[in-house]
């Protein structure tokens, strides 16, 4: 039940955003989002990682990922949705968008159904293995920001607003795929150097929203909205840790 209601809320989101205005959520959602994923990954998912793998090679291999990571978004490849819709500048104010704003339709749909699928297992995979539950939680609050850039770029690259709903129907079909298939058991180790993977990548999208915060309405103001959702996440996890002893 509690999978078929996560469904359900992101494809809420995607199909609202299809017809929602960028300003909104660009100015106060999205960075409230980033603080939410910046505080995922890093007071639940590596966490998780050190206790099997140790403080030293989980930060290590986080931050390793993240940089290369970083590297492919900014030079090569769009990884942030965002940058991709075009919402996001990685220079000032006065900059272009993004070098690589995507403008392919059918590519980006059959990668971001792909996509969607494995969030989908990674997330089914939390309620079926104590191995991966940060790691599914990590992948559900992302989902909240993905979803409204599945709406973003479905309505940016279509001709009309049934076919932006028609892609969305794609995406999140896939996701359901994903969450019905994430039923087999899996092995702790490769459940660890995934959730290398994935906690890099969520403190990818995590800076990038602050990043824009930053440079467009200046330090404080990207302090202030980034935050809430850093610290709740903090201590939410204190909270979890404190209880389960």
């Amino acid at each position: 039940m509690i999978l078929v209601g996560i469904w359900f809320f992101t494809t809420a989101i995607a199909v609202l955003s299809v017809s929602a205005g960028q300003t909104v959520v660009h100015r106060r959602i999205l960075p409230l989002s980033g603080g939410i994923l910046v505080g995922i990954a890093a007071f639940w998912v590596l966490p998780e990682i050190a206790v099997n793998q140790g403080w030293a090679v989980s930060l290590a291999g986080v931050l390793a990922v993240l940089f290369l990571l970083g590297l492919i978004d900014r030079y090569v490849y769009p990884l942030c949705p965002f940058c991709a819709a075009g919402v996001h500048s990685h220079g000032g104010p006065e900059s272009a968008p993004h070098t690589h704003v995507i403008s392919l339709a059918w590519p980006l749909l059959l990668v971001g159904s792909l996509h969607s699928f494995f969030d989908g297992w990674t997330i089914g995979l939390g309620h079926y293995s104590h191995a991966v539950a940060a790691l599914s939680w990590g992948a559900t609050i992302h989902k909240i920001p993905e979803s409204m850039a599945v709406g973003f770029l479905a309505r940016r690259l279509t001709h009309s607003r049934k076919a932006a709903f028609g892609a969305v129907g794609l995406v999140q079909t896939s996701m359901a795929v994903g969450l019905m298939l994430a039923s087999q058991p899996i092995d702790t180790r490769w459940a660890n150097w995934s959730a290398m993977g994935a906690c890099g990548f969520l403190l990818l999208l995590g800076i990038v929203a602050s990043q824009q915060e930053w440079r467009v309405y200046g330090k404080t103001a990207a302090v202030r909205a980034v935050a809430p959702g850093v610290l709740g996440c903090a201590l939410l996890a204190l909270a979890t840790h404190v209880l389960s002893r």
